[in-house]
């Protein structure tokens, strides 16, 4: 039996295309929705399928709710899917055969970036291979402010046809978004006692030369360039947010 896990708050411009890449195949869908305040639970709610199970929950972290969504499913494995992650046919058909002859406790599956619509297919973007699939009984996600991540009990293997990720619908999305994750990896990296190396501003340069030309994301176009520019400048924005912690934090 195959449990779909996702959470969600305010998905109403993605959640049903989420949904319709899943409803015909997969046993259970387990939804864990923290205070949508948009039509996301009533499109949920307009399926009428007693396959999908809607849950209000109080926000814990991305890992903690996951995580208690995972320990609700009743099925043998785990698909673990954000709302703005959609399943191809050909990756649904991997899946199931997959989970019919196992050979691994879970699978890695490559995800394909779309930025304001369009694939980003360099840069060293894709295949960005995440681990979405697994036993319920092998997995978990660790616990970590962002960028969280199932770990499981053995090696995986990987899955070849990928899933889409429509994350940012606009620039304007992708700023928001960058603000709010900077701000937890640099809380994150301030637990781990890591500091903040002044020679960063000077990697930034390289890092884009890496980027669009070693790594050809020059041939994503616009808006792919945009995106690879504004990825390299996100990891000198975390430090410099490191930096400013550190500093409040001697006083």
């Amino acid at each position: 039996m195959l449990s779909t896990v996702l959470i969600t708050k305010n998905e109403e411009s993605n959640i049903k295309k989420c949904i319709d890449c899943l409803i015909d195949w997969v046993d259970e869908i387990i939804v864990f929705d923290s205070g949508s305040t948009d039509r996301t639970t009533a499109i949920l709610e307009g399926y009428g399928s007693a396959k999908i199970r809607i849950s209000q929950v109080e926000w814990q972290g991305f890992a903690k709710t996951k995580n208690l969504g995972i320990e609700t499913a009743t099925g043998d494995w785990i698909l673990s899917v954000d709302a703005d992650e959609f399943i191809t046919p050909e990756l649904k058909t991997e899946i199931l055969d997959c989970i019919k002859a196992p050979t691994h406790h879970g699978y890695l599956i490559p995800r394909l970036l779309f930025f304001c619509e369009r694939p980003v297919r360099y840069g060293g973007v894709y295949p960005d291979y995440q681990m979405r699939l697994f036993r319920k009984d092998a997995g978990r996600f660790e616990d970590t402010p962002v960028h969280e991540s199932v770990k499981i009990l053995s090696k995986p293997g990987k899955l070849k046809n990928h899933m889409l990720h429509y994350s940012y619908s606009s620039m304007f999305d992708y700023w928001d978004r960058l603000n709010r994750y900077t701000e937890l990896d640099a809380q994150k990296k301030y637990q781990q006692g890591k500091k903040f190396n002044f020679y960063r501003v000077f990697v930034l340069p390289l890092e884009l030369f890496k980027r669009l030309f070693l790594r050809l994301g020059i041939l994503d176009g616009f808006p792919g360039i945009f995106y690879h520019v504004f990825s390299a400048v996100s990891s000198l924005i975390k430090y410099a947010k490191l930096w400013e912690y550190r500093e409040k934090n001697r006083k």
